[in-house]
C-alpha cells in the first residue's frame, strides 16, 4: 500500500482505486473511466480473424504502393494502372493492381525512428520500446479483450518472426502466440510421444505432474499458473487431431495451390494462415523479410514485390471462395519506408518519414488511398498516420474496445493503441483512433 500511495503524483486517485481493485478483486481489466472517445462504426467489429503479413527490413513505398514514376526520385520503378483515376501501384504488383477494388491503401505512415527493431517494435505494439517492460502484440491484446476463439488451437500464432517479436508481452506465456518458424514445417516435433505407447506416456506425465504438485503448491503465482496454463494447453493441442492445421502438406491440390501462392516464405505463409483462419484461429502473422534494399534495388524487388503480389491476390481470391473475406481482415505493413534519394549502391536507405501499408477484408471498403505523399515521395503531405492508429484501425475492425485499461503486473495502465493522459482529468485516455474513411 505504501508504494501505491508513493505514486500518486503520477496516478489520479480514480487510477488509485481502480489499481487497489485489481489487488483485492482480481480485476485486470477496467473501463477508461471520463473517456468519450469510443468508435461504434459501419464495418466495427466485421473482422473475426485477422492475417497481418509483416514485411521486416522497411518496405519500400516507391517500388510497391506509392511509386513516382518520371520524377528525380522514381528511379527504374514505373506504375501501373489501377483502374481508379490517378491512383497506379508500382509495376511489381499487377495482380493487386488489377484487383485494386478489393484492397485500401495507406501511403501516409509515418514512425519516429529508422531502427528496425524499434520500427517493428512500435508497429507491433503502438508503444516505443522500453527496457523495464515488453508491451504486447495485437493477438494477445485481442484475446484478452474477447476471449479465447477455439477450443483446442491457438488464439494467435505468429510465422517466420524470428526471436525479436514481442509477443504477449506483460500478458505472460498463457496468451504468447505460438511461433512457427517455417510454413512448410509446421509444428516440429509436434508428436514427441510418437512411438510411446499412450498409456505410458500419460504414466510420465503423471509422474512428472507429481513432481510439479509440491512446486506449484508452494509457488502460487500469476507466472507459475500462466506457464502451467500454457504448458496444458500445448499438450492438448499435441494430442489434438487440429494439430494437422498446421500440416500444409495435408491441404487439398497442395502442388496446384504452391503454384498459385508461390513457393516462396510469403506465399506459403499465406498458404498457412487461411488455412488457420478456416479452421478458427483469430489472429496469424506473416513475417517475410528481403526488404533491406540497401543495394542492387533493381535486381531484388521483381521478386521480392512479385512474392508479395501473387501471395496477397491469391489469399483474397481464396477466402472469397470461402465465404471468409468479410469475415477476415488482411493487414500490411512494415517498419519504415526507404529514402526517394538513390544511394550510391543502387539501393534506397532506411526512412521513417513515410512509407505504406495496406488493408483488405473485414469490413474496409476497398479501391481507395488513404493519404498522400509529396511528388517526391520525401515525406507525408496529407492525413498523416501513425503505428498507434494503425493498430487502433485493426482493432476497430476486431471490435476491440479502443478504451478499456488493462493494468500491467507492476500496476502500470495500458491501452491496446497506446495511452496518454488527459491533462484537463488527469485521466488515462486513448491515444490513438483508427482511420474510420477505410470502413464502408
Amino acid at each position: 500500500m505504501k508504494d501505491q500511495l508513493r505514486n500518486l503524483d503520477q496516478l489520479s486517485r480514480r487510477q488509485f482505486v481502480a489499481r487497489t481493485a485489481k489487488t483485492a478483486l482480481g480485476v485486470s481489466i477496467l473501463p477508461v473511466a471520463g473517456t468519450s472517445t469510443k468508435v461504434l462504426a459501419a464495418g466495427g467489429g466485421k473482422a473475426e480473424h485477422c492475417i497481418f503479413f509483416y514485411m521486416a527490413g522497411g518496405m519500400t513505398h516507391m517500388e510497391t504502393f506509392d511509386p513516382k514514376p518520371g520524377t528525380e526520385t522514381g528511379g527504374k520503378t514505373k506504375g501501373i494502372s489501377t483502374g481508379v483515376a490517378g491512383v497506379e501501384l508500382a509495376e511489381f504488383m499487377p495482380q493487386l493492381a488489377a484487383n485494386f477494388k478489393d484492397i485500401a491503401v495507406i501511403r501516409s505512415m509515418t514512425q519516429k525512428t529508422g531502427d528496425h527493431r524499434g520500427g517493428s517494435y512500435w508497429m507491433h505494439t503502438s508503444y516505443q520500446p522500453r527496457a523495464t517492460i515488453i508491451h504486447p502484440s495485437m493477438g494477445p491484446w485481442a484475446q484478452t479483450l474477447l476471449g479465447k476463439k477455439h477450443e483446442t488451437l491457438p488464439d494467435s500464432v505468429v510465422i517466420g518472426a524470428g526471436g525479436n517479436h514481442p509477443g504477449a508481452g506483460f500478458f505472460g506465456p498463457a496468451l504468447a502466440p505460438l511461433p512457427i518458424g517455417d510454413a512448410d514445417k509446421g509444428v516440429q516435433n509436434a508428436r514427441f510421444y510418437e512411438g510411446v505407447d499412450e498409456d505410458l506416456f500419460d504414466k510420465r506425465l503423471d509422474l512428472m505432474n507429481t513432481f510439479d504438485e509440491a512446486f506449484q503448491r508452494k509457488f502460487k503465482t500469476d507466472d507459475v499458473n500462466a506457464y502451467t496454463q500454457f504448458y496444458d494447453e500445448t499438450l492438448r493441442l499435441m494430442k489434438s487431431e487440429d494439430l494437422d492445421t498446421f500440416d500444409l502438406s495435408k491441404e487439398d491440390n497442395y502442388q496446384e495451390k504452391v503454384g498459385r501462392y508461390g513457393n516462396s516464405r510469403v506465399g506459403k505463409g499465406a498458404m498457412l494462415a487461411k488455412r488457420l483462419v478456416s479452421s478458427g484461429v483469430r489472429f496469424v502473422e506473416v513475417n517475410a523479410g528481403g526488404w533491406d534494399m540497401h543495394n542492387d534495388l533493381w535486381n531484388a524487388i521483381p521478386g521480392t514485390a512479385g512474392s508479395l503480389d501473387k501471395a496477397l491476390s491469391t489469399l483474397i481470391e481464396d477466402l472469397k471462395a470461402e465465404g471468409l473475406f468479410e469475415k477476415t481482415l488482411i493487414v500490411l505493413g512494415t517498419e519504415f519506408g526507404r529514402t526517394p534519394l538513390i544511394n550510391a549502391n543502387g539501393g534506397r536507405d532506411h526512412h521513417p518519414r513515410c512509407f505504406s501499408t495496406m488493408f483488405a477484408g473485414g469490413g474496409i471498403s476497398g479501391g481507395q488511398v488513404y493519404g498522400e505523399t509529396d511528388e517526391l515521395g520525401m515525406s507525408v503531405k496529407e492525413n498523416p498516420v501513425t503505428p498507434g492508429e494503425f493498430n487502433a484501425t485493426i482493432a476497430h475492425a476486431m471490435g476491440l474496445d479502443l478504451n478499456k485499461v488493462v493494468y500491467s503486473p507492476s500496476g502500470r495502465p495500458f491501452l491496446i493503441a497506446g495511452h496518454k493522459h488527459d491533462p484537463k482529468t488527469d485521466e488515462v485516455v486513448t491515444e490513438s483512433q483508427p482511420i474510420m474513411p477505410l470502413f464502408s
